[in-house]
């Protein structure tokens, strides 16, 4: 069966003298992997496409009793060339797609996982400032496509008062620290949980207006990240691309 979707690479490996093995993160099949052949040659017919980040509409040749596709076709849907002129958004890209590649299953079609990805990709790419607020976003909204996204309410953020409080890992609830502290919690500041909240619930657009002071931020993205390692548990959650991406953002 031929198949024709739209799709982003997550990452490549080189096989062979001229060829490539593909991993993409596509709209109609979840994560899979494809064999381009000659992809490696100067003139070859997939250019570019086949770097991490690209955002291309690829056509497969697709047998369910193979683990490993045949690539015919691929072609840039969007360039994103701001997303690989800036160390910064090429890191965080670069985690989006670690995300991705490790926390979802092969042939497991998720299309809204998709939009989000692309998505992201795309606002990174457009960011003039605040780059890293794409990540924290996508790793929030990554949790709800899981199944798990924070259920913490409303009325939790008013409460939480100047001493700060405490995300709940296992709900995501926010607790002031007053309050019954929960067994696996990460205690952090009030304009820290209330950025948290803002990051898991409002509109991209919004999120990228929000200025944040680097202590803050750097909270943030450590909530962010633990809320994530605890449901999907340490094994499975990458920390390679984080380890760089905690460098730069310093």
């Amino acid at each position: 069966m031929i198949v024709r979707t739209e799709a982003v690479v997550l990452r490549s490996i080189d096989y062979g003298e001229t060829s490539q093995i593909v991993t993409l993160f596509t709209r109609e099949k979840g994560r899979l992997a494809v064999m381009a052949k000659g992809a490696r040659r100067t003139k070859s017919k997939f250019g570019s496409t086949l770097q991490p980040m690209a955002y291309t509409q690829v056509v497969f040749y697709y047998r369910d009793t193979r683990g490993l596709q045949t690539l015919s076709e691929s072609a840039h849907l969007e360039p994103l060339l701001n997303l690989r002129r800036d160390l910064k958004k090429i890191t965080l890209g670069l985690r989006l797609v670690e995300l991705v590649y490790a926390l979802t299953e092969e042939e497991d079609a998720q299309p809204s996982l998709f939009t989000l990805l692309v998505t992201s990709l795309r606002a990174l790419d457009a960011a003039a400032e605040r780059p890293a607020n794409v990540l924290p976003y996508f790793q929030l909204r990554l949790a709800d496509v899981l199944g798990f996204a924070p259920a913490f309410e409303k009325t939790d953020v008013q409460a939480l008062g100047g001493d700060g409080g405490v995300l709940a890992l296992e709900s995501g609830r926010l607790f002031s620290p007053k309050g019954e502290a929960p067994e696996a919690g990460r205690p952090a500041s009030r304009a820290a949980l209330r950025a948290f909240a803002v990051f898991a619930r409002a509109d991209l657009a919004d999120v990228m207006r929000m200025r944040l002071p680097p202590a803050v931020r750097r909270q943030v993205q450590s909530l962010a990240d633990d809320y994530l390692r605890y449901h999907v548990g340490p094994d499975a959650f990458p920390d390679r691309s984080a380890e760089v991406a905690a460098h730069l953002f310093r």
